[in-house]
């Protein structure tokens, strides 16, 4: 059984599916605010419905820039959004390059503001 910690993310951008996500979502790539702006923190591709995934693509369509909203250069080609999207994850540890270690998606936080999720 593995021990769960939760926490709220911000969706910085998501990485295009792939087999049955194809056009769709693939994960969703996780940041929160530190002093220098937005942090990477890893990314989630797991714990999705399909009514999660289908909800997701909607609300980040609009949302999409042309420019990653990252502080640091982050790994993989993605597409980059506005972060104004708060969700919630479940994950085992940090790893030591702060990295969240095993993120499950567990829901979007409405009640909660990207400027509240901080490190």
């Amino acid at each position: 059984m593995k021990n769960l910690t939760a926490r709220e993310i911000v969706v910085g951008g998501w990485k295009p599916g792939k087999g049955r996500r194809s056009g769709g979502i693939g994960s969703l790539v996780m940041g929160v605010f530190t002093p220098d702006g937005l942090t990477y923190v890893g990314h989630v591709g797991t714990g999705f419905t399909d009514a999660d995934l289908e909800e997701l693509h909607d609300l980040l369509g609009p949302l999409e820039v042309g420019h990653s909203p990252f502080t640091h250069p982050v790994p993989w080609r993605n597409r980059w959004v506005r972060p104004d999207l708060v969700g919630e994850v479940a994950y085992t540890m940090w790893t030591d390059e702060r990295r969240l270690r095993h993120p499950v998606w567990r829901r979007l936080r409405p009640d909660k503001l990207p400027a509240e999720v901080t490190l």
